[in-house]
């Protein structure tokens, strides 16, 4: 099987010479065991320091094809992956972070496991060696909502180091901005084979980590949008239904306020039921002219998906050309 292995990064220069050195050692060693083909491609996502420098300075020197990607400004580390899976070659993806804190030897284990049948295998950091209320206690939180509102089981869909089909992303402009977060959850929703495999996990050495409790609202905001992506083909009526129910109420308010004026004898001027009525017309017009613009957005977006990320490359060296 051929396997494109994606490692996006962000200020991570002090970590590029170890994990490369680990990345090969890996590769060298499933190679050995079966017949498989790699190629590595990391994605500098705009980094401030020397990430890049030194992802230039480094040589497998072991016939293992490489890209380097530069991005012009920090976008994401979906975008990163993003980018990366458009210069991928194979028709399987590996990810994984670039901190170090993923075991590259774990790729023994989730290959055996995805060369079973599954569609997407996922590491479970099952013993964390992050400190609990930062980055610990936030990602529990955050799991457990996860596997409450949609299809997926994964115990850590946080864990970047992942084995899955590139069939996944037929669809990839529909991802969002923040894809990586929910990954696993929304193929699972897709009706895919998902599952797990507990994965080493290790202290960060170098760098800091950007997460925190931040990552509980991002996911619920995820979540809000994993909702509109299962309606993508009705976006229309997805918020076409808020819109009418919204106006249906302002009809009832409206309705409550005349049986108030002529069977009650009463005056609603003096209530908020006008403004009441009002308001809930006008968001209900909203909400039908934002699934218009909806559905022209995801029309477009499905022309240009091939164009994902290029205006943002600001250089890339593929040394198997």
């Amino acid at each position: 099987m051929n396997y494109s292995i994606i490692v996006p990064l962000y200020n991570e220069e002090k970590n590029i010479k170890l994990l490369s050195k680990e990345l090969v050692n890996s590769i060298i060693d499933l190679k050995r065991t079966k017949e498989r083909n790699f190629e590595l491609i990391f994605v500098d996502d705009g980094s401030k320091d020397k990430t890049f420098d030194e992802l230039k300075s480094v040589n497998n020197q072991k016939d293992i094809p490489t890209i380097i990607i530069k991005h012009r400004k920090n976008i994401s580390q979906s975008a990163a992956l993003l980018t990366g899976i458009g210069k991928s070659k194979f028709e399987n993806l590996i990810f994984l972070d670039g901190d170090l804190q993923n075991d590259p030897k774990d790729l023994n284990e989730l290959l055996a496991k995805f060369e079973t049948g599954y569609d997407m295998v996922v590491g479970w950091r099952k013993k964390r060696k992050d400190t609990f209320i930062n980055r610990t206690f936030p990602s529990l939180v955050a799991n457990s909502i996860v596997r409450f509102f949609t299809d997926s089981k994964i115990h850590d869909h946080g864990c970047a180091l992942k084995v899955l089909k590139k069939t996944i992303f037929d669809n990839i402009s529909e991802w969002g901005g923040d894809f990586h977060r929910l990954l696993a959850a929304r193929a699972a929703d897709m009706g895919f084979n998902v599952t797990e495999v507990i994965v080493n996990h290790r202290a960060r050495k170098f760098g800091k980590s950007n997460y925190g409790f931040s990552r509980i609202l991002k996911v619920l905001m995820d979540l809000i949008y994993l909702g509109f992506l299962k309606n993508k083909r009705k976006s229309l009526y997805y918020f076409g239904v808020f819109g009418f129910i919204s106006i249906l109420c302002s009809l009832l308010v409206f309705v409550f306020m005349i049986y108030l004026k002529y069977w009650q004898g009463g005056s609603f001027i003096l209530t908020p039921l006008p403004m009441l009525s009002v308001t809930f017309f006008l968001l209900g017009v909203n909400f039908v002219l934002i699934g218009i613009i909806a559905q022209l957005i995801i029309v477009k977006n499905e022309e240009n998906k091939e164009k994902i990320n290029q205006n943002f490359i600001e250089e890339i060296i593929d040394d198997k050309k």
